[in-house]
């Protein structure tokens, strides 16, 4: 077996280029796709990780210094989000900018159909070596097209992401350029034990009566106001003690991206690579009496993900109210690559947007929840009209709906008899896209009983 110090060599030396680095993205900034040699892609995705506990979005304490890193050398959007707040469904999105309606992925174990085109498809048609390492078994059926490489951490569904890490430089130590590497990193996700305690240990809080809740423990993986039982931590009871520990998990993920960038700097490729770094869905840790769990809301926590892009073509250290989606990820890094876009995408270029001086663009955004409560919701401009159905009637007749104004944070309810001309405008679009994105039939694949064991481990089932 070579040495580490031979195969980091051998990668700076195949990998070696350079490109101009650009203090503002302009119309005569260098487009990555003109090059002679086509810029790498290194996609970082990580599982439950809220934008708000992290220091790039204002969070206080030391939990992302990495991530931070990243956000002053590149471009951070401060409005992105997950079209659903489900790992596997997200992806799906995110891979392949569709809804659910198109790539039938419903749950967590659903199986991305061979008939759309995915990312890492696009990318090795056009000539890159593609991996993909993942932390979350949950996205093991179909999510592996395209992949000359698809590989879990471990053989467990779950494992730490140092794990991931080390699969991942290896395979870079001798992938040739150009090359496309999309990583999964599963550590925030619940349970809260994948980080030593000493991680978060240091970590103090401003005292509340919110943090110095205790709860009770429940016998299910899902509901309000208790802790969900695949959450459980023993001498574990006040809020705090879980916010703490999620806080250390986020350091834990937070090194690895570090150890990424420090290798791509060792064999002098970091600047010859697009960066990005984003989450497949957030984490609600108490707002709306939900603790610990994702997937049943459409609250800010839940669905509010960060994003950064990092390549010398683009602006550096701009922070940018662009709205965004995990659906525009495979448009964007095409338009920066050169990649073809399949037609009938959902999502758009953003770095189209970024290149407008300034101005947002009338965008509709939507994010809907493939649970039982089957919630949608749309967004434009500062507003969010959410919708819960009745399970009697079909999905786009609603018995609850509720407006946001996102000006504030957290974003305020709006009383139902104000804003009524925005209430008229986003209804329709409501009612258009709960009615889109539940039309597709979905016939759910049934677990093995490891993969039953296994998806209740990490709360996905009770």
């Amino acid at each position: 077996m070579r040495s580490l110090d031979h195969l980091r060599l051998g990668a700076a030396l195949c990998m070696a280029m350079a490109l101009t680095t650009s203090p503002a993205y302009s119309s005569t900034t260098e487009n990555p796709a003109a090059s002679p040699k086509k810029p790498n892609v290194l996609l970082i995705t990580i599982d439950t990780l809220r934008a708000d506990h992290l220091g790039a979005y204002g969070y206080k304490l030391q939990t992302s210094p990495e991530f931070d890193r990243l956000a002053e050398e590149g471009v951070l959007f401060t409005d992105a989000i997950t079209p659903v707040p489900t790992t596997a469904p997200a992806l799906a999105s995110l891979l392949t900018s569709r809804h659910a309606d198109e790539h039938g992925v419903r749950e967590n174990l659903g199986e991305l159909p061979e008939s759309l085109e995915t990312l890492a498809e696009a990318f090795r048609s056009a000539g890159y070596k593609t991996a993909g390492f993942f932390g979350n078994g949950a996205i093991q059926h179909g999510f592996g097209q395209g992949f000359d490489v698809f590989e879990p951490f471990a053989d467990h569904w779950f494992f730490r992401d140092r794990a991931g890490t080390r699969k991942a430089m290896a395979w870079l130590a001798q992938a040739p350029q150009p090359w496309f590497l999309w990583i999964h990193f599963m550590d925030p996700h619940g349970p809260y034990s994948s980080s030593r305690p000493a991680t978060s240990a240091k970590f103090v809080y401003e005292k509340s009566p919110q943090l110095e809740r205790v709860l009770p423990q429940s016998e299910h993986n899902a509901g309000f106001g208790m802790i969900p039982k695949y959450q459980q931590l023993e001498g574990h009871e006040r809020v705090v003690d879980y916010v703490r520990r999620y806080d250390g998990e986020i350091v834990s993920t937070d090194r690895e991206i570090g150890r990424l960038r420090a290798f791509l700097e060792r064999a002098g490729v970091l600047d010859d690579t697009i960066v990005v770094v984003t989450a497949d869905h957030g984490e609600s840790l108490g707002e709306n009496e939900y603790f610990f769990q994702h997937g049943t809301l459409l609250n800010e926590p839940s669905v509010r993900v960060p994003l950064i892009l990092r390549h010398p073509s683009l602006p550096r250290g701009l922070r940018t109210n662009v709205p965004a989606s995990l659906v525009d990820l495979f448009p964007t890094l095409a338009g920066l690559t050169g990649v073809p876009v399949p037609e009938g995408v959902a999502g758009r270029d953003l770095t189209r947007d970024l290149k407008e001086s300034g101005t947002t663009p009338e965008t509709t955004r939507v994010s809907y929840t493939v649970t039982p409560s089957q919630k949608t919701a749309v967004r434009q401009g500062h507003w969010e009209l959410r919708g819960t159905p009745s399970r009697e009637r079909p999905a786009h007749e609603f018995v609850v709906v509720e407006l946001f104004d996102h000006r504030t944070t957290p974003p305020t309810l709006v009383p139902p008899g104000e804003e009524r001309r925005v209430r008229a405008t986003l209804r329709p679009k409501l009612r258009a896209a709960a009615k889109q994105v539940r039309k597709a039939q979905h016939v759910p694949r049934k677990p093995t009983k490891e993969e039953e064991t296994r998806l209740r481990a990490l709360g996905y089932i009770d």
